[in-house]
């Protein structure tokens, strides 16, 4: 049985692939401002809380604003899913780099806690991955400031090499803001004009 493929459907088509693109758009601004501010909060945070000698208690922002942020991710990502009327190759690819990215900071951060590696060594390779998860995302999505975000943050990185220990928190924040904040807003920005369209 042959299907007929007419200009309606070309239409149809046209119209699915600009509506799947405005929702990625807005999907993704989404989780990079939710992990941008919660990341910022949590690496200032333990800063100033280092700073002012509370070393016993000042990691304690990073388990309860992660967990949370995972909380509210899932909840988020299960409500994308449900309502995605198909996943597309572009979602899979993303759906992986992220799940790759989450394992890999495990792993880095179990290194640190169980003393294998410093912390300062810990902040470096994972504000080397923000700078991989937003350059490969801003490939996929061809979204320059993703890319521009992810080449800020490999420089971070190699600079927080050279610098005092308690400040590689420091180097996350500023990280984190080149890689995920200014381009989740820009993202979100972009997101909104296209839904005008």
């Amino acid at each position: 049985m042959e299907t007929t493929f007419n200009e309606k459907d070309s239409i149809r088509v046209i119209t699915e692939m600009i509506e799947n693109s405005k929702s990625n758009l807005k999907d993704n601004s989404f989780f990079y401002l939710l992990w941008g501010w919660l990341v910022l909060i949590a690496s200032i945070t333990n800063f100033v809380l280092l700073k002012m000698g509370y070393f016993e208690i000042a990691w304690i922002p990073w388990p309860i604003l992660m967990f949370g942020g995972g909380i509210v991710s899932g909840i988020v990502g299960h409500r994308i899913g449900k309502k995605a009327k198909a996943k597309t190759m572009f979602d899979t690819t993303m759906a992986y780099l992220w799940v790759a990215f989450v394992v890999t900071i495990f792993i880095i951060l179990f290194s640190a806690g169980s003393g294998n590696i410093s912390w300062k060594a810990s902040n470096v390779l994972i504000i080397a991955l923000y700078g991989l998860g937003t350059f490969v995302s801003g490939g996929i999505l061809k979204f320059k400031p993703l890319v521009i975000g992810g080449i800020l943050s490999w420089a971070i990185a190699v600079a927080t090499l050279f610098i005092p220990e308690i400040f590689s928190l420091v180097m996350v924040a500023l990280s984190i803001v080149v890689a995920y904040l200014i381009p989740g807003y820009m993202l979100k920005s972009k997101e909104k004009s296209l839904s005008h369209v």
